[in-house]
């Protein structure tokens, strides 16, 4: 990350002992004396290590060890053993290799347990890993008593320091940045998979982790309507709508947004009744997030204009938004579906959230305008500023 004598970057450090005191608070307050995480975007959160391969392919490759107001244990693939050892002194050496087959690591815990001196009857919360290896946990350390702890990392992140939001908007402007030499170049005749590569190689040439968030998503015609999710071979043709849905990884934190456009000129009011309702919809999701409101008002305020609209058996299922940071989907997710049975949560100031409704019609094409916030004291702060298809939109 480049820095000049007239700025004032974030200080990494800071950053660090920030997240390591969220933890250790909701660790008191969950009456957890250790936890453990193999996801590797948390293993980030506490380490700052950077994994060398995507995230779902050695999902369970790393793992991060921490007690209560100590310095957390990297555990790495020993690809990446020398790398942590030299690069990462933040650590102060407490770094070890983990067995491939992740079976074989209960050995190495085993060492760290004994580092950090658990008492019997220790309570270790477990943020995610594998069933098979919990299972020999349970056997093997059986003076310990293993939680559930999700819900520990979810709420020790949903608050995010100054430096963070800064390096969000540092991921949101690489990605309008790809977004941007799609739009300007996009024309009929044109293969969603081209479009994609454009978005992608861009952002990759402006800082962005590439593989390590999700693929830069083109679907366009009825790819869109039924939300393939990934670029395909399917060449674009005037009065399509093309829907970009484009995430970036800066510095471990991930931006996530989306815009749609038209190829061409649309070939019915229908197209444009159905992108405008996805605009309303996104805007009074924007107006409704303020400290003090709760995620179901949110997701009340988008549906509601949706549903006047007419377009209720076609919204995109269970979810109007999200929040973001090391992980790309971390909590509170809004929406009525994945949210059926949680507690509503409270917005408060340092949570950042994309929004995104969507609407996919058949025989007219899929819509998502998505965009992202930092909530601030008095209301949020918009940290995506690409324009949207204005000509588009109902006068």
């Amino acid at each position: 990350m480049a820095t000049f004598d007239f700025e004032q970057p974030i200080n990494m450090e800071e950053m660090r002992k920030y997240r390591l005191e969220r933890m250790d608070e909701q660790m008191n307050n969950d009456d957890l004396d250790c936890i453990i995480t193999m996801r590797v975007d948390n293993v980030r959160y506490l380490t700052s290590f950077r994994p060398n391969s995507p995230n779902l392919f050695y999902y369970f490759r790393y793992a991060a060890v921490k007690a209560v107001g100590d310095t957390p244990w990297a555990l790495v693939a020993s690809g990446d053993y020398d790398r942590a050892k030299t690069y990462m002194p933040w650590l102060q050496g407490k770094v070890k290799p983990l067995p491939m087959d992740p079976m074989l690591s209960v050995e190495r815990f085993k060492e760290i347990f004994k580092e950090l001196g658990l008492r019997k009857g220790a309570k270790i919360g477990i943020d995610e890993m594998g069933f098979q290896l919990f299972e020999v946990f349970k056997d093997t350390f059986s003076d310990y008593e293993f939680v559930d702890a999700r819900a520990t990392f979810s709420k020790a992140k949903a608050i995010k320091s100054a430096a963070e939001i800064y390096l969000i908007k540092k991921a949101c402007a690489i990605a309008e940045a790809g977004t941007q030499v799609a739009i300007e170049n996009l024309r009929p005749g044109l293969t969603e998979i081209e479009v994609s590569a454009m978005i992608h190689d861009e952002m990759i040439l402006r800082g962005s982790e590439g593989g390590h968030t999700h693929p830069t998503q083109v679907n366009s015609g009825e790819n869109a309507e039924t939300l393939v999710r990934f670029p395909t071979e399917r060449i674009i043709r005037n009065g399509d709508f093309v829907l970009m849905d484009v995430g970036c990884c800066y510095n471990g934190y991930h931006s996530d947004y989306c815009r749609t456009v038209m190829a061409g000129k649309p070939v019915s009011n229908e197209q444009k009744k159905v992108y405008t309702a996805v605009y309303d919809a996104t805007m009074a999701a924007l107006e409704a997030c303020k400290p003090g409101a709760y995620t179901s008002d949110i997701d009340k305020a988008s549906r509601d204009v949706l549903r006047r609209a007419g377009y209720e058996k076609y919204w995109y299922f269970g979810v109007t938004g999200h929040a973001t940071g090391t992980s790309l989907q971390e909590a509170p997710i809004i929406g009525e579906a994945s949210a059926q049975g949680e507690k509503p949560w409270v917005i408060e100031p340092g949570m950042v959230f994309c929004m995104e409704p969507s609407v996919h019609l058949p025989g007219v094409g899929g819509v998502r305008i998505e965009d992202m916030v930092a909530i601030t004291e008095d209301g949020f702060e918009l940290l995506t500023q690409t324009e949207y298809e204005n000509r588009l939109l109902l006068k």
